[in-house]
């Protein structure tokens, strides 16, 4: 099935080559300092010596450290198989978006191993488990891809944490992951990223979700120099609810563009988009969100939310929220707004003995724990709170 899988993706890529600005998705990112990047082969997993606790998996260029499940405490909770040997292909089905996307062939096409992890039906996890994503290259200008697939089995709840980290010299990370919600099925889903090196990261995750699913993704990044994430989520049945929220952090020449898709196939579900942008210096951010209603979704309820701070003349903001309604029964609604500081609300404060300085502090905080509230998760949002204090000092 795989190898299926990847000569077709190969073809497609080999066909298409890197998107171009003309493709509405890419528009307003540029694919040419991608092409830089070569394929590199992992060093071997089980040499790696990095330090883990007991609620940690640890993927070391993309790969699941097996080392690592010794002492993991939820072992019992989850079976575990290589891609290799998943012969349904409806685990490895993605979206005709992805799936046209040549990026995401390309993915598809040079990735050497992953995993399908599967969470038992009914697995109710009270603290969430830990993913450590540990990229390491030894040369420059290597592209590490990485393919994943998670499935979440009838009335499981479960939380996870997902953290970057990158070591060696700047690379290219290439993310594709796939999230099976199954019905009645909780997912809290938060994902932190703080680059310390000069690394590119594009990612695609897409999540195919049952009925009565709660979905929750939250997602702090600060200092990414190029980063651009697509996420799908299809609600292909009744009563299931999904919430994003996004707080992204850039300054400098930094790039970082969330690609946001949700289809609405089926009645009675609600969706959530909540994406936030502070920018300084000549960084830029890009917002492309669509919900898609289609026929026969009625009672539909979903809403759209981009908001941009800009800390400078140089910084940049693209936000383009879409609807595509196909039923009549049905509230949908997005909004967005780009501006700077408020100067009304900076003499406010400086009237009560605040300085400048500290009142423009007060201000961005302000404007970022709107969304940092929003997370479902209590640990992400203390991460995500030292992170901006961080950001805004430095």
């Amino acid at each position: 099935m795989i190898d299926i899988l990847k000569k077709i993706s190969s073809d497609f890529f080999n066909k298409q080559g890197y998107p171009s600005k003309k493709l509405e998705n890419w528009k307003f990112t540029s694919s040419k300092n991608l092409i830089k990047f070569d394929k590199q082969d992992s060093p071997d997993i089980v040499s790696r010596k990095i330090e883990t606790d007991e609620s940690t998996l640890l993927f070391i260029n993309g790969k699941l450290c097996l080392d690592t499940l010794e002492n993991f405490k939820f072992k019992d909770n989850l079976e575990i198989q290589d891609l290799v040997n998943i012969n349904d292909e409806n685990v490895f089905a993605f979206s005709n978006t992805f799936s046209n996307d040549s990026m995401f062939n390309l993915g598809m096409s040079d990735f050497e191993s992953g995993h399908y992890i599967k969470f038992k039906k009914n697995t109710t996890l009270e603290n969430p488990i830990k993913i450590i994503n540990f990229f390491e290259n030894n040369s420059s200008d290597c592209r590490i891809t990485s393919f994943n697939i998670f499935h979440f089995e009838e009335g499981s709840q479960v939380s996870i944490i997902e953290k970057d980290i990158n070591e060696g010299t700047p690379s290219f990370n290439l993310k594709l992951n796939k999230f099976i919600c199954d019905d009645a099925s909780n997912l809290k889903f938060g994902k932190y990223i703080e680059e310390k090196s000069d690394c590119h990261l594009l990612s695609y995750s897409y999540y195919e979700v049952g009925k009565d699913v709660c979905l929750n993704i939250d997602s702090m990044n600060k200092n990414s120099i190029f980063s651009k994430e697509f996420i799908e989520i299809d609600l292909n049945n009744t009563g299931s609810d999904a919430k994003i929220n996004i707080l992204n952090l850039v300054k400098n020449e930094q790039h970082l563009d969330n690609n946001i898709l949700i289809n609405h196939n089926a009645e009675h579900c609600t969706s959530f988009q909540h994406v936030r942008n502070i920018l300084d210096n000549k960084s830029t951010a890009v917002f492309n969100g669509k919900v898609i209603v289609a026929e026969g979704a009625q009672h539909t309820d979903s809403n759209q939310s981009n908001k941009n701070l800009l800390l400078s003349l140089d910084s940049t903001a693209f936000s383009n929220p879409q609807l595509e309604i196909y039923a009549d029964d049905v509230s949908c609604g997005h909004g967005s707004t780009t501006g700077a500081l408020d100067e009304n609300s900076i003499f406010y404060l400086r009237a009560r003995g605040i300085d400048q300085s500290s009142a423009q502090k007060m201000l961005i905080k302000a404007f970022a724990k709107e969304v940092i509230d929003e997370f479902s998760l209590s640990s992400v949002q203390d991460i995500s709170e030292i992170a901006l204090d961080s950001w805004i000092n430095g």
